[in-house]
């Protein structure tokens, strides 16, 4: 398997592989035996060097934790979300001292530590974000506090839903290192804003959410949009028809499949400093891997794809 690429994350000096190993669905990976996931383990293997995660997603700090203590190869880095106390500010603003107190972030850090076996984390998000809590930096100053003692490295934001514009001022003024957003074919409207500034400043970029919650790849019925949490609000027939039309007009002219498209679309747009996707099954990560090591798609392409095709939507507004 060829070399994967790599890229600065912002201003850190950390040089992150064009893929990221998304965590959230480590537990599914069918072949876990005593915590370790054979998954994450390919990923490594094939050069992946940064793992997301999660205080809230179930079990993925400690599988991630037992994995890296099975891989015998040089340690990743690891990027993980504060938990929040306030569930309803994924989608519902409130005050950010209510939804991350000082002392409850310490509390989650720490617990990622110890459930991670790090005695430092590389990066660390708040796991929601909303543009009035710029103007209260309670929840920056503890994320400092914590990086004086040496418990986390860098300071990050993911924005939920498709709020991506909620960060720009955050990094216009350059009070974080990175931020993680949406961004796939059908939402590429942070190229035209928040990727560009965060390039200017120099803030690092994990994009995410890459394939849509897996309906990027056409392989999903009605029935499995009905299953699954973040597409189960989709207009399943409308959201047929918009990939019948990116097939018609870039497979296989262009790409081979619509997920080769998704993932080389998302790494080609500039700003972007890694993409990060569920994977809980090795030859996912063998698929993606292959696919990114096509390089960046034709910029008419991506000017194609960003004009004709972006799809103002959010399947997540009814999910609380």
């Amino acid at each position: 398997m060829p070399m994967m690429d790599r890229r600065p994350y912002g201003s850190t000096g950390l040089d992150v592989a064009v893929l990221t190993y998304g965590a959230m669905t480590v537990a599914a990976d069918p072949g876990l035996k005593d915590g370790v996931a054979p998954s994450l383990l390919a990923a490594l293997a094939a050069g992946v060097n940064l793992v997301d995660t999660a205080r809230v997603y179930p079990g993925s700090e400690e599988i991630v934790g037992a994995t890296l203590r099975a891989w015998d190869g040089p340690a990743p880095l690891i990027s993980t979300k504060v938990r929040s106390q306030a569930r309803d500010a994924y989608r519902f603003a409130c005050p950010v001292a209510e939804a991350y107190p000082p002392a409850a972030i310490r509390q989650s850090v720490e617990a990622s530590l110890a459930a991670l076996g790090r005695e430092t984390l590389d990066i660390v998000h708040l796991h929601q974000w909303h543009y009035a809590w710029t103007h209260d930096l309670s929840w920056l100053e503890a994320l400092h506090a914590l990086r004086d003692e040496g418990k986390l490295r860098f300071i990050a934001v993911s924005v939920q839903d498709h709020e991506h514009d909620a960060a720009l001022e955050l990094v216009s003024r350059g009070l974080v290192d990175g931020v993680q957003a949406i961004v796939h074919l059908f939402e590429s409207r942070p190229a035209n804003a928040l990727l560009p500034l965060a390039g200017d400043r120099s803030v690092g970029v994990i994009a995410r959410c890459v394939l849509d919650s897996g309906g990027l790849t056409g392989a999903l019925d009605a029935a499995d949009f009905a299953r699954r949490t973040f597409l189960k609000h989709a207009p399943h027939a409308d959201y047929a028809a918009r990939l019948a039309a990116l097939e018609a007009q870039f497979t296989p002219a262009v790409a081979a499949t619509l997920p080769e498209l998704a993932l080389r679309f998302v790494a080609s747009l500039p700003g972007v400093s890694t993409l990060t996707l569920g994977m809980p099954e090795a030859r996912f990560v063998e698929a993606a891997a292959a696919s990114l090591a096509k390089g960046p798609l034709p910029a008419e392409v991506v000017a194609a794809i960003r004009r004709d095709h972006v799809w103002t939507r959010n399947f997540y507004e009814r999910l609380l």
